[in-house]
């Protein structure tokens, strides 16, 4: 299907914090106007202890429509709007009232409007990035949206089977009649009525008719068999995508005569759009498609194009088609000869990336691998990218910061090729270096004799290279399938054995050392670093076994054992004295064993951590969503939320948070009340007598957190 429900990133509780509640036919919740830069947060959870911020660019957009500013806008799937100029320059709009954003198109005034899956609700945007978010006990599933010949907004509601109309004071109107069955794309069509598609995957799809008063016809064809996008042609009928059954191109008459154009090039097309040739133009699956009213179809395929990629369409101010790829998160561009070009977010990781790479480096940056864009991405603790393409001969795979100033960097192998090390300036200059010494390198660290080190799996061994460019590499039987590598305390390098379930050593003059645990301690390693107090740290992830070891440098080995079996798969210490991974979630751990989770936001799990320049962590957000995040590593309590809300005395209420364990007071207002239990995420209180209604605050040993709203005393 082309409804896409998995979301990118759960909104997060905090000031600011937008509820959308309507009654019947008129509420407007107008959020804070988002603010907009080259590439900004688009997740933040509040307060100062454990926060997090994901960053991100284009994300499997959707929608895309031209705006009154001559640029076009579009959806993004990670509660994002985008917009992107006809030279590419692209900006990126977050906020409260934008919730897997689908449908996009501009409104009589001025603004953008578009449809809100996550929310059921309809949002619009100034040019300038103000959000308004209109809701209704009316408005489910929100997709299609066009802008009506009566001046309001029209849109599809998947969710309930009807057709809504909203004016632009947010008054809300729906439509219902048994004929509307899984509606989807809807236009303006030439008679003065709109014209939808009905795609229910049986025996409902048809293309239907609704006037601005209300009355619904529908139109139905043995051809029709999933109808998707649909547009007004250049010769006054309406066109239609069937993507599902047949993969073919409709055409229907105001009177409702139907024609089918098939040809084997059309593939699940999706969206379609009137060219400037006269023509019209529409996305398949890999490919971009171009028919006339005639039905001669032309096939464009682009090398760059994800499968099942090309997503929505719509004819560009500069006389080109652009189009979203939903699968490459890139914006694509096509003259009406075929010639391409494709705008990518900086952020661009393979989905068979895992794990990629991220090191805090020169500059006063973190860097970070792109694996799908053969790129090197720098990202500043403001949240700007750059990213600098890289020529080597496979994908680069893992990074660390040179003793030169330089970045280096691992390509593993690759369709038989032995992979290579890389080395870039902060200016982007890239050396590559290969040699039968680097076999499939992964991990790559900097060593105490001003070498780089690194772990090479396709020949068993450990590598070194002088920033020269000298390899020398190290096998023996005990090294098998290393991964994760680190210089210890002790001036020796320490690395995973992926396959024998050991830690190895092995000193600058190469004598290997290789330590397992009798008692079963040490299970499917993956990541390892050097942790404050002498000893080396490392993540067990095998299935059973999560936890987080600890080996001295005399080979005594101890495991903390993980309460959310989030499988950790990297691990860094951190600026507070800690050691920080990831498991999904990002933890941390105190030398002596104390463990704290903090969840990222909803669908963004965490997989690759690294300390930063600024003393926080930042770590790879889902190699699926593209996202770069960064938690502050201060213990300052925070209150995410309260359930319930409100409540006579005696009432129970859980307060969640972060860093909450250890709670010494709770307030109601300033009444103070019975702490029932604590953890680090939850305190259980009761409403005490003499309470009165304001904020709620939870005192600890670091500090206090207050609520942001007022907890309602009733009788």
């Amino acid at each position: 299907m082309r409804m896409i429900l998995v979301r990118a990133f759960g909104a997060m509780g905090g000031a600011g914090l937008l509820t959308l509640a309507g009654a019947a036919g008129a509420v407007a919740v107008s959020g804070p106007a988002a603010v907009a830069a080259p590439v900004r947060p688009v997740a933040s959870m509040a307060a100062s202890a454990g926060k997090v911020t994901l960053y991100a660019g284009i994300d499997r957009p959707t929608g895309i429509t031209v705006g009154p500013d001559n640029a076009m806008w579009f959806t993004n799937l990670n509660n994002s709007i985008g917009r992107i100029t006809t030279t590419g320059t692209v900006t990126t709009f977050t906020g409260p009232g934008i919730s897997d954003p689908y449908g996009m198109t501009t409104g009589p005034d001025g603004a953008l409007w578009f449809t809100n899956i996550g929310s059921n609700s309809i949002g619009r945007i100034t040019t300038t990035g103000a959000v308004t978010t209109f809701t209704g006990p009316g408005i489910s599933a929100p997709l299609g949206i066009t802008r009506g010949p009566d001046g309001a907004m029209w849109f599809t509601n998947k969710g309930n089977n009807s057709i809504g109309r909203i004016t632009m004071a947010g008054i809300v109107t729906n439509f219902t009649d048994p004929s509307i069955s899984g509606p989807w794309g809807i236009t303006a069509g030439p008679d003065g009525a709109l014209w939808f598609t009905n795609n229910d995957g049986g025996s409902g799809n048809s293309i239907g008719r609704i006037t601005t008063a209300g009355t619904v016809t529908s139109f139905t064809d043995p051809s029709i068999s999933g109808p998707d996008g649909i547009t007004v042609g250049p010769d006054g009928a309406l066109w239609f995508t069937d993507r599902y059954g047949g993969s073919s191109i409709g055409r229907i008459t105001t009177a409702g005569t139907v024609t089918n154009f098939t040809d084997p090039t059309i593939a699940f097309p999706v969206d379609i759009t009137t060219g400037p040739d006269g023509a019209l133009w529409f996305t398949n699956d890999g490919s971009i498609g171009r028919i006339t009213t005639t039905g001669t179809v032309t096939k464009f395929n682009p090398q760059w194009l994800d499968v099942a990629g090309p997503f929505g369409i719509v004819d560009g101010p500069d006389g080109r088609l652009w189009f979203t790829n939903n699968a490459s998160n890139s914006i694509g561009r096509m003259a009406t000869g075929g010639t391409e070009k494709n705008f990518n977010g900086p952020i661009a990781f393979s989905q068979q990336a895992s794990p990629v790479g991220l090191t805090a480096g020169p500059a006063g940056s973190v860097w970070f691998v792109n694996r799908q864009t053969r790129s090197i991405g720098q990202i500043t603790a403001t949240g700007k990218v750059e990213a600098f393409p890289v020529s080597g001969p496979q994908r680069p795979q893992n990074i660390t910061a040179g003793p030169d100033g330089a970045l280096w960097f691992t390509e593993d192998e690759y369709r038989g090729s032995g992979g290579a090390i890389g080395r870039m300036t902060t200016a982007g200059k890239v050396t590559i270096f290969t040699s039968p010494g680097i076999d499939d390198p992964d991990a790559i660290t900097k060593g105490p004799d001003g070498a780089l080190w690194f772990t090479n799996d396709g020949n068993n061994s450990i590598g070194r290279i002088s920033t020269g460019g000298t390899v020398t590499w190290y096998t023996g039987a005990a090294i098998y399938q290393p991964k994760g590598i680190t210089a210890g305390p002790d001036g020796a390098l320490w690395f995973i054995n992926g396959k024998h379930e050991s830690i190895g050593r092995i000193t600058t003059s190469g004598r290997v050392t290789m330590f397992t645990d009798p008692k079963g301690n040490i299970q499917s390693p993956s990541g390892i670093t050097a942790g404050p107090d002498r000893a080396l740290w490392f993540t067990n992830g095998g299935r059973g076994a999560d936890s987080i070891g600890r080996i001295t440098t005399g080979g005594a080995v101890r495991t903390f054992w993980l309460a959310d079996n989030g499988s950790p798969s990297s691990i860094a210490a951190g600026s507070d004295g800690a050691l920080w991974f990831a498991d999904g979630g990002v933890g941390r751990i105190t030398t002596s064993g104390t463990v704290t989770l903090y969840p990222t936001p909803a669908g963004a799990p965490a997989s690759v951590i690294t300390a930063g320049p600024d003393g926080a962590m930042w770590f790879i957000s889902n190699n699926y969503r593209n996202t770069i995040g960064r938690i502050t590593t201060s213990v300052t309590p925070q209150i995410t939320g309260d359930s319930p809300s409100s409540g006579p005395v005696g009432t129970s209420i859980t307060i969640s948070g972060l860093n909450l364990g250890g709670a010494s007071k709770v307030a109601f207002n300033g009444t103070k009340a019975r702490i029932v239990s604590d953890t680090a995420t939850k305190v259980v209180t009761v409403v005490p007598a003499g309470a009165t209604t304001g904020p709620v605050t939870v005192t600890t040993r670091a500090g206090n957190a207050t609520t942001t709203t007022s907890f309602v005393v009733t009788p």
